[in-house]
């Protein structure tokens, strides 16, 4: 009887957790170059973007993903909400993923500035920064 209560505890934090992580909740925004036409993308989309599944905008703009450093708050909570990953399934993913040739993870870069950078100078570029971060004129865009 135990392994059952445990398991139900267990299931009822992975539901509490899924469950902070709906859109009012979200401490992030997701931006994008000003020129990318995109103003909104699907949840999925953007997780298939930043894991390397999907790789083209809409108009054929190669998608070119940017990370803050592993451990960001604002990163974890981004894989976490989007993603759907903890930190060290990222890193398992990423692995198996080099090892196997398929690919590499996005750059990091080291703070909220640089991704804001990154994106207004990669017209295809996505980044993610804390939601009350200045975009300095790179693209908020909605995450459905």
């Amino acid at each position: 009887m135990r392994p059952l209560r445990l398991t139900m505890l267990l299931g009822l934090i992975v539901f509490l957790q899924a469950a902070s992580v709906d859109a009012g909740d979200v401490k992030f925004k997701v931006i994008v170059h000003p020129k990318n036409p995109v103003s909104s993308v699907d949840r999925d989309f953007l997780r298939n973007a930043y894991l390397k599944k999907e790789t083209v905008w809409r108009k054929d703009q190669t998608i070119r993903p940017i990370d803050l450093p592993a451990k960001s708050a604002i990163r974890v909570e981004f894989s976490r909400a989007v993603l759907k990953k903890s930190p060290s399934q990222l890193k398992t993913y990423w692995n198996q993923q080099i090892f196997s040739g398929k690919g590499v993870p996005p750059p990091e870069v080291g703070s909220v500035s640089d991704v804001v950078s990154y994106v207004l100078t990669n017209p295809g570029a996505v980044g993610y920064i804390p939601a009350d971060a200045d975009p300095r004129g790179a693209k908020v865009i909605e995450v459905k």
